[in-house]
């Protein structure tokens, strides 16, 4: 199976499009139509498959898998965008500082902030690599690859406090004022209503529960509604509703395209300080000049532009790993000049050759060997995109992406099985998403641990991967043509079963690897008299030509009751293994997969051997 694989320009098109009130403002700022923009978006929701907005009539709203992408996107694009600059310093020494945030993360004015001063800190002093963490979102979130290992002996902390507390902390960043939003204007009736106050971070709480009960006003707030994130889906289910928090956490932004803000009555202001601690203290306190000028001034949206594709990335990487463009070639399935022609954009991009050909191959330049720890943590930031976003789609979302062995037809008792479990668990969830897929037992297993599949059906279970049993496949039997006269046996040796003509897929097929691979423990030649990946088109080739095939009976069934073809055990007794349902051990299983293995295991146990 081949690696779905989101492009550097759908993560553009998707951080600016969270950033605007609408789509169509989105599109002039990307100097696109509104129509390109749609269909991007909705192909990286396919590629993901994960939900990233809620579609509201001609306007969307971010939904709380946004919020994570847009944080990882942000990320990947920061880190193409310093490609350039990383490979034309003289100096290899890069200083890094971790920015910790002490705040609730959402798309709103502080991280547009944020990457506006860090923007600014790229071009003063590209030497230095920023990382910011926010404290109540990333100790949730597996580690960026472009951000692994980063050992920051700097540290930059922000965080609420008071303005005294600030001052002692290293100084007073911004006074963040409260505000009341809503969808719409506030009744005249509303002054007594109730005033919601989302879950943020618990210095905020503190500070909105004393003012509210310094000024009489604290038995009408009302706490839990939801998180930051939940903003826009809240204003559309309530437009009346009042919801208190602070400017920073607001933005003009997709979903918020009616909101309406006041300052809250009597005012609250927030104070934001920060303090600088390490050896690249001057830098860190260059960055929180910028970013205190950033909350201060007008709101400002990060736009990407991004040179690269992740096509490029990967070929380059795989020229790195190979040794060689035809060896790249041979290994991504492509020709060639395709991977020539993807080199040489790239080399135009950056502006510098990456590779020294000659007649007898490539090899690096100075300026290839150094990017490529950087697009190697590119592409495993792309990867683990996908794989995170599996994960979120499940847990959030009840969308699950299941593998199975190759059908051998619609009859086979593997696929009735599989067919009762799926069916039950539509039956009891209408709403969930299910997406099946057949490959290979090798291909199945490669796919889980690469997080583009939750759950496989496969025959055997390779090491290090999390399994649940659910019994024994069939044995094998020889299926033949009647006119080659087997369907008396009661059994038929391997070895005999070796020297008729077969038709196999072993490459594709574990069944017919299975055989193979007996064969060959006993040295036995096998008379292969075609290769076909596809049990349905081998069962079909022998009901009109004197060949075999090897499968299991329940397969072939109806044909033996109808004449068209025999089936004889093999005498050696060849079982498939154990079926398995495999997940990745690295990840919780969500309800509605485990729902599904639980289909699966009562499918098979009714029916099981």
């Amino acid at each position: 199976m081949s690696a779905h694989r989101v492009e550097l320009r759908q993560l553009a098109h998707f951080v600016a499009a969270c950033q605007y009130p609408t789509i169509s403002e989105t599109a002039r700022a990307l100097a696109i139509t509104p129509s390109a923009l749609s269909t991007s978006l909705r192909t990286l929701e396919a590629e993901l498959k994960l939900g990233l907005f809620l579609r509201m009539g001609s306007h969307l709203a971010p939904l709380p898998a946004a919020f994570w992408l847009f944080r990882r996107a942000t990320d990947v694009l920061r880190a193409e965008a310093a490609l350039d600059r990383e490979l034309g310093r003289a100096d290899e020494r890069t200083r890094r500082i971790e920015v910790r945030l002490d705040l609730s993360f959402t798309i709103g004015r502080i991280s547009k902030a944020i990457h506006r001063a860090m923007a600014a800190m790229a071009e003063e002093e590209p030497g230095v690599r920023f990382r910011p963490v926010f404290l109540d979102e990333d100790a949730a979130l597996p580690e960026s690859p472009c951000d692994a290992a980063f050992d920051a002996a700097t540290r930059v902390d922000v965080g609420y406090g008071s303005s005294q507390a600030g001052a002692e902390a290293g100084g007073l960043l911004h006074d963040d004022v409260w505000l009341s939003v809503g969808a719409g204007e506030p009744e005249p009736d509303d002054a007594g209503g109730p005033l919601f106050v989302l879950d943020m971070r618990p210095p905020l709480m503190a500070a909105i529960g004393a003012h509210a009960e310094a000024h009489g006003f604290a038995a009408r707030l009302v706490y839990g509604a939801g998180r930051p994130s939940d903003l826009a889906r809240l204003l559309g289910a309530a437009p009346h509703a009042r919801f208190l928090m602070p400017r920073s956490m607001i933005a003009d932004r997709l979903g918020l395209f009616r909101l309406r803000a006041s300052p809250l009555v009597p005012a609250l202001a927030s104070p934001l300080t920060a303090r600088v601690t390490g050896p690249a203290a001057a830098a860190g306190h260059r960055f929180l000049d910028h970013l205190g000028a950033a909350l201060d001034g007008a709101e400002v949206n990060a736009l990407f532009a991004p040179r690269l594709t992740a096509r490029q990335i990967r070929y380059f990487n795989l020229v790195h790993h190979t040794g060689g463009v035809s060896a790249a070639g041979r290994m991504a399935r492509v020709t060639q000049p395709s991977i020539s022609s993807q080199i040489q954009r790239m080399e135009a991009a950056l502006g510098r050759p990456l590779l020294d050909r000659r007649r007898d191959g490539a090899t690096a330049t100075e300026a290839g060997r150094r990017l490529f720890p950087l697009t190697a943590a590119l592409e495993e930031a792309l990867d683990g995109i996908v794989r995170r976003a599996r994960d979120i789609a499940a847990h959030t979302q009840s969308a699950v992406s299941l593998g199975t062995l190759p059908s051998s037809g619609h009859d086979s008792a593997l696929t009735a099985r599989i067919a009762e479990a799926l069916t039950a668990v539509r039956l009891a969830h209408p709403d969930w998403r299910l997406n099946v897929v057949e490959a290979t037992n090798a291909a199945l297993h490669e796919s889980v641990r690469a997080g583009e599949l939750n759950l496989a059906l496969v025959g055997s279970v390779q090491p290090r991967m999390a399994r649940i049993l659910l019994g024994r496949s069939e044995r094998l039997s020889l299926v033949a043509n009647p006119a080659l006269g087997l369907g008396a046996r009661q059994a038929i040796p391997l070895a005999e079963a070796c020297a008729l003509p077969l038709v196999l897929g072993t490459r594709q097929l574990s069944i017919h690897r299975l055989f193979m691979d007996a064969a060959e423990a006993r040295h036995l030649p096998v008379s292969t008299v075609m290769e076909v990946g596809s049990l349905p088109l081998a069962i079909a080739m022998v009901r009109r030509a004197p060949i075999c095939t090897v499968l299991p009976l329940s397969s072939v069934e109806q044909d033996v009751r109808d004449g068209r073809l025999t089936a004889t055990p093999i005498a050696e007794d060849l079982v498939p293994g154990k079926l398995a349902v495999i997940f990745s051990p690295e990840r919780s299983l969500s309800v509605a997969e485990r729902a599904i293995i639980a289909a699966l295991v009562a499918a098979f146990g009714r029916t099981g051997d």
